[in-house]
């Protein structure tokens, strides 16, 4: 009665610690949103990889008004492996910037592509060759494919681009960068303007979660994690909270089973070890024959 009932109490502690746990693990219904974008080089190995559930957040004109759609970018979308590459040069606001370029085709949305630009050019904040920052957002929007869901364009197909301004750094050039051989890491969401001033266009913006990426990658793995600022303080207490949990688990096992022990009957503790006790005539008895074989001598 007493083995079943700590038994009862380790597994109710066990179904709790999982129950705390399953905070820290992504949802299937959130993963299977999660997409991932390769570029890789002549010998296979990726140069980029970025892996995010993506939307984007666009506004477009008709004959006599705007709309704001959002379109979530579908997990079958691909590469465009003409356009992506690990070494290329692009050419924004006057300037030459030596990059790797991702570029992604929508799938079933002939004529939409989102263009993501890595680079480790200092001019963007970045340490001069150790770090990568994600500098460039582009996206092409062809809403005449879908005149079910864009009706009306005055544009049919329209492009949305990020204003570079090394001086003044933008919000996603701020926020997603990382040292060479690091991977940038925020599960939460994070959304960012590609345009937020009328005066480059019409407005954009970008919106990213569970996401990881890296670029300038020299193996087929990510590497160790850079958590985004709003990720950190609940991604540090996960090993604390989980060697918390162990240790406790560990603690409550240890107890139930002295306790359990305290219980049992000594003719059972005798079965487990019998040389742990014995009673008082084995004793008596092991006396009187030290005591004969004195006399005997």
């Amino acid at each position: 009665m007493k083995g079943a009932l700590s038994r009862k109490i380790v597994s109710k502690f066990t179904i709790f610690i999982l129950l705390v746990l399953q905070g820290f693990v992504e949802p299937a219904s959130d993963a299977a949103n999660k997409g991932v974008y390769k570029v890789l080089n002549t010998n296979g190995v990726p140069c980029v990889i970025v892996q995010a559930d993506i939307y984007l957040y666009l506004t477009y004109q008709t004959n006599d008004s705007e709309k704001d759609v959002v379109v979530h970018v579908p997990t079958s979308s691909t590469v465009d492996k003409t356009i992506s590459s690990c070494d290329t040069s692009i050419t924004t606001s006057g300037l030459s910037v030596s990059a790797q370029l991702l570029r992604i085709n929508l799938d079933h949305m002939s004529g939409w592509t989102i263009d993501f630009a890595f680079t480790k050019d200092n001019t963007f904040k970045t340490e001069s060759g150790k770090e990568f920052t994600l500098f460039q957002v582009n996206v092409t929007a062809n809403f005449a494919s879908d005149p079910k869901s864009f009706p009306d364009p005055k544009y049919p197909v329209q492009n949305y681009y990020l204003h570079i301004d090394p001086t003044d750094l933008s919000d996603i050039g701020g926020s997603i960068f990382a040292d060479v051989g690091n991977s940038y890491y925020c599960p939460s969401e994070q959304k960012y303007a590609i345009n937020d001033n009328d005066k480059y266009g019409p407005m954009a913006y970008i919106k990213f979660k569970l996401t990881t990426i890296q670029a300038y990658m020299t193996s087929a793995t990510f590497g160790t994690k850079s958590t985004c600022p709003s990720d950190q303080s609940s991604t540090d207490l996960v090993p604390i909270i989980v060697g918390s949990a162990l240790a406790g688990l560990i603690v409550l096992t240890l107890v139930v089973y002295l306790i359990y022990r305290t219980f049992l009957p000594e003719e059972v503790l005798n079965l487990v070890n019998p040389e742990s006790h014995f009673d008082s005539d084995s004793a008596e008895g092991h006396d009187n024959d030290k005591h004969s074989t004195l006399e005997h001598f």
